[in-house]
């Protein structure tokens, strides 16, 4: 009976420890980005990073009036921020970096109007869709959940997001960092496992 229960017991942790193995040599999810953000990029991260430095150049200056365009660069600063903190290709990207990405985000995020609960790999896509159908001339859906002022308001707040200071100092740091972890081999702090971004 002993032996039995033993054996059995024997199964199961070799069941688990399989399980684990599995895990662990699992890579990581990574969130998809919409083509519509980066259109065209070897490296999506690396993309979205040039182009939210673009958008949120001068305070984000050039959004004014064009709430599609404020739509698409809130989505690529949710993206880019999100894979930094979740993709381990990125981990040598400064702790300090990433936080000043969070701060970003959050400044966006409260001129827009979008709700602090919002879940980054959802945001994404309806800030897409919402850009894609104020340029189509559709209404686009705006979930309360997410934009808790309703409609109106927040298509106001697409038009006229007012100065992002914070947003413009994060991803145009963020850019010369990556070109900084390029140019130096900086990505060599990664475990030699993890595949290098490029």
């Amino acid at each position: 009976m002993h032996r039995f229960a033993s054996t059995a017991l024997a199964m199961l942790l070799g069941t688990t420890l399989l399980a684990g193995c599995a895990e662990l040599r699992t890579p990581p999810s990574r969130m998809t980005v919409p083509l519509a953000i980066v259109p065209s990029s070897d490296d999506p991260v690396r993309g979205a990073a040039q182009l939210a430095a673009v958008d949120f150049a001068d305070q984000g200056a050039t959004l004014s009036g064009r709430p599609a365009a404020t739509a698409r660069a809130a989505a690529r600063l949710e993206y880019v921020t999100q894979s930094l903190t979740q993709d381990t290709r990125y981990a040598a990207v400064p702790t300090g970096m990433v936080l000043a990405l969070g701060a970003a985000v959050r400044e966006v995020r409260q001129a827009l109007g979008i709700a602090e609960s919002a879940v980054p790999e959802q945001l994404v896509g309806i800030l897409t869709a919402a850009a894609g159908a104020i340029e189509a001339g559709r209404d686009p859906v705006l979930p309360a959940a997410v934009f808790p002022a309703g409609p109106q308001r927040t298509l106001q707040r697409l038009a006229q997001p007012g100065p992002l200071p914070d947003a413009a100092l994060a991803t145009g740091r963020l850019v010369e960092v990556i070109g900084s972890l390029d140019s130096g081999a900086g990505w060599g702090r990664q475990s030699a496992t993890t595949p290098t971004p490029r």
